[in-house]
């Protein structure tokens, strides 16, 4: 399929505002492209409007991931909700690209399925869940895609610390906080 229509920058974000209205926190363009800010208990159906609005036709499922943002800054300058689900659309009708934040607290890490919009997701959803520890209300099996059912934490979140560097001492300094310390 060949392109219709190049639309991006502020043209772009004024179809994406224009189809979404108050389902969205917060709407801006970076780099060309157009970021949103969305509540989870809107997730579904912005994405179910970004793939079928006139105009806009986000068909192209790109990829879902999480984002870790709970140590950025001091203590009292960090993000009120520090987790989030990101979220990439791709329109080959108008080259438009969206990217979806989903901001979630700590002790809420919870953002509805996007599956039974886009059935890539189910490979992202279950990776992010196993790495993050996200749920996905409505996804038909969160198992395991890497680690054992046993194991214990999420490995790319900031609070997850590797075990041999609890066995024995690291030989160099690769955590900020041995950095900060002084240590090599």
């Amino acid at each position: 399929m060949s392109v219709l229509e190049r639309v991006y920058g502020d043209s772009a974000l004024d179809r994406v505002k224009a189809e979404l209205g108050e389902r969205v926190i917060e709407a801006r363009t970076n780099f060309g492209q157009v970021d949103l800010v969305v509540a989870p208990e809107y997730l579904v159906e912005v994405v179910t409007r970004l793939r079928d609005g006139e105009g806009i036709q986000c068909r192209f499922f790109t990829f879902l991931s999480g984002v870790d943002r709970s140590l950025l800054g001091d203590e009292e300058n960090r993000p009120e909700k520090p987790f989030e689900v990101l979220i990439h659309l791709y329109s080959p009708e108008y080259a438009l690209h969206v990217n979806i934040h989903v901001p979630m607290a700590a002790d809420n890490l919870v953002c509805p399925s996007i599956t039974g919009v886009f059935g890539g997701a189910l490979w992202h959803e279950r990776e992010t869940h196993e790495m993050f520890g996200f749920d996905f209300p409505g996804h038909p099996g969160l198992v395991n895609l890497y680690l054992p059912e046993d194991f214990e934490g999420h490995p790319l979140r900031k609070d997850f610390h590797l075990a041999t560097r609890v066995v024995k001492p690291w030989p160099g300094a690769k955590d900020p906080d041995e950095a900060a310390g002084g240590k090599r």
